[in-house]
């Protein structure tokens, strides 16, 4: 009696497991999954030594803690600076 309790329980998490991973579920966390792949390559990173790296500058994919910008204007009039030639 004790095991088929035992299992009945078991069977019945075990549903409750896959009925959250039904495919509605995944779909829903796609859009979140592409929101932080966009947040994770911005268009200009400051880094925290206060200087602008668009795509075109060397720094950029190197830089990996920095504020998000939209263009370099909006970086430097936040204090940043542009990269040295």
């Amino acid at each position: 009696m004790l095991k088929t309790t035992l299992l009945a329980a078991l069977f019945t998490l075990a549903g409750i497991a896959a009925q959250a991973q039904t495919p509605a579920a995944s779909a829903a966390a796609k859009p979140a999954a592409a929101a932080s792949t966009a947040a994770a390559d911005p268009e200009v990173k400051k880094s925290d030594a206060g200087i602008c790296h668009d795509k075109s500058s060397n720094g950029y994919k190197q830089t990996k803690n920095f504020t998000a910008f939209k263009t370099m204007d909006e970086c430097t009039k936040s204090g940043g600076r542009a990269p040295k030639k």
